[in-house]
């Protein structure tokens, strides 16, 4: 069985090098086989200072089971989630409203929602679970599904602070970014979008 590694693990952002924000995800394994991914992180969002944190519930196929998220940027909360139900999955709240997708045969759902990290966490155990299958993410903060496009050609160099033991995992779109990531807990270490400067890098 392929399974996320339970424990807290902490993030740190930077954007052009200077740190943007901080987050912990704690992944815990629960008794009827499913997973919980929690996040809670601060930091800077478009220049302005704010908190958020989310949910990830997964069932023991890997599959998003909920997702909810509270965000508060300068005073203003966001409070949005995601129901799944079979193939379908909704959007309820957001800066997009409320949007319904529907997976077709070969796809599985993901969570891609903006600056939080738990959904990116999960991606490795996700892909892992099921290979050759397409990946639909749903950018929840915005109301949005799109495909993720892995790039099995791709050679990203390794970053300094990734350990050796790290493999990774490249996407071409919806945006360039490389996942690094330790094969044997599928923990995240690294995640990097070069066309942003940005990167979130695993602290210990």
């Amino acid at each position: 069985m392929i399974a996320l590694a339970a424990g807290t693990y902490a993030y740190v952002a930077t954007v052009q090098g200077k740190q943007s924000g901080k987050t912990s995800v704690t992944v815990t394994h629960n008794a009827d086989g499913s997973t919980t991914i929690a996040e809670d992180g601060a930091g800077s969002f478009q220049g302005m200072d704010g908190t958020a944190k989310a949910t990830l519930s997964l069932g023991t196929d890997s599959a998003p089971t909920a997702y909810s998220s509270h965000v508060d940027v300068a005073g203003t909360a966001l409070d949005y989630g995601v129901t799944f139900s079979g193939a379908t999955a909704t959007v309820n709240g957001g800066l997009g409203g409320g949007s319904t997708f529907t997976l077709a045969a070969g796809e599985h759902f993901a969570i891609v929602d903006g600056g939080l990290l738990s959904g990116f966490v999960a991606l490795p155990m996700q892909v892992a679970a099921w290979p050759g299958a397409q990946l639909q993410g749903i950018a929840a903060i915005y109301g949005r599904e799109t495909p993720l496009t892995l790039d099995a050609a791709a050679k990203p160099v390794r970053p300094a602070g990734v350990p050796a033991g790290d493999v990774s995992l490249s996407y071409s779109a919806p945006i360039a970014l490389v996942e690094w990531y330790d094969p044997t807990t599928m923990v995240m270490d690294e995640l990097d979008v070069p066309s942003q400067a940005f990167t979130v890098a695993r602290s210990r």
